[in-house]
């Protein structure tokens, strides 16, 4: 009988051993990492308290990485979201190529992400890209820009290449959520009288909340972590204008600030952990409304 007790924790322990040894130790190596000062060599010559913070505060690049995360992860949640939910829509209405329309609007999330940012580097060159060209083309040579190298346009350009692919995971998480709703709740509706704009604000969208919770703190905490498509597209550039945490936390750890990027790391880890609060707070909060 004891062992029977006891059995489905056995069977636990390898999957917790694993967990710990990979994640758990590496997190707290990690955070006391963050107060030290370690070399390139990945050894601690001396506890420096909160200085690697105070350096991170007094870089301008850093605090320029941070401010261009903040920009990406709002501007591409908020598209990813408001477009997803639009195209869920679309894809669950009676269409004869719905499951086409399903497969061509979810195809960005299964490709290579560096494929994905080599293939809009080319179609945002200044001079041979595709985009620029065509605006030429049509005669609005004025729309066209350097999208990659333009300081002020970059961050937004970039964005738009995370909104393109991954708005299908959005999508695809909103429309499973609107084929599992009750059809008598929709029918009801239908016989009261109700609107489309009336059903889709008190029935459709209150009934959607779990799942928006869910794509709204996985874009935001996607966004937030953001480096592969920034570092394959503009490497952090032009200079730095592009630069967001985790490329400097790279570009740190690369010049042999160990200390500098497990610090930049941490203040990372602390401010996702503080928005998907926050977040998650909130969307309950108005659910309950």
């Amino acid at each position: 009988m004891l062992k029977k007790q006891y059995y489905s924790y056995w069977l636990l322990f390898p999957g917790m051993l694993i967990f710990f040894a990979f994640f758990v130790v590496p997190s707290l190596m990690g955070f006391y990492f963050a107060f030290t000062d370690l070399d390139a060599s990945f050894k601690v010559s001396r506890f420096v308290g909160f200085d690697n913070f105070v350096t991170l505060y007094e870089n301008p690049s850093n605090l320029l990485a941070f401010k261009n995360t903040l920009i990406f992860a709002v501007v591409t949640t908020v598209f990813k979201i408001s477009l997803g939910l639009l195209l869920a829509i679309l894809a669950n209405q009676q269409l004869k190529s719905r499951l086409v329309l399903r497969s061509v609007l979810f195809f960005p999330v299964i490709l290579s992400t560096i494929a994905v940012a080599i293939a809009f580097k080319a179609i945002f060159h200044p001079s041979t890209g595709i985009l620029n060209v065509f605006l030429s083309w049509i005669g609005l040579d004025s729309l066209a820009m350097s999208w990659l190298t333009d300081p002020d346009l970059v961050m937004y350009s970039v964005s738009f290449v995370e909104v393109w692919k991954w708005t299908g995971f959005s999508m695809m998480l909103f429309l499973a959520a609107l084929q599992s709703m009750p059809q008598e709740v929709t029918e009801a509706a239908k016989i009261d009288g109700a609107s489309p704009s009336q059903h889709f604000r008190y029935i459709t969208l209150p009934m959607l909340t779990p799942v928006l919770n869910t794509n709204v703190i996985l874009s935001v905490i996607g966004g937030l972590k953001v480096f592969d498509l920034v570092y394959a597209l503009t490497g952090g550039g032009p200079g730095y204008a592009s630069n967001v945490i985790n490329t400097a936390v790279f570009k740190a750890f690369a010049a042999g600030r160990n200390g500098e990027a497990t610090a930049a790391n941490l203040v990372l880890f602390i401010v996702i952990l503080i928005t998907v609060l926050c977040l998650n707070n909130v969307i309950n909060r108005e659910a309950k409304r």
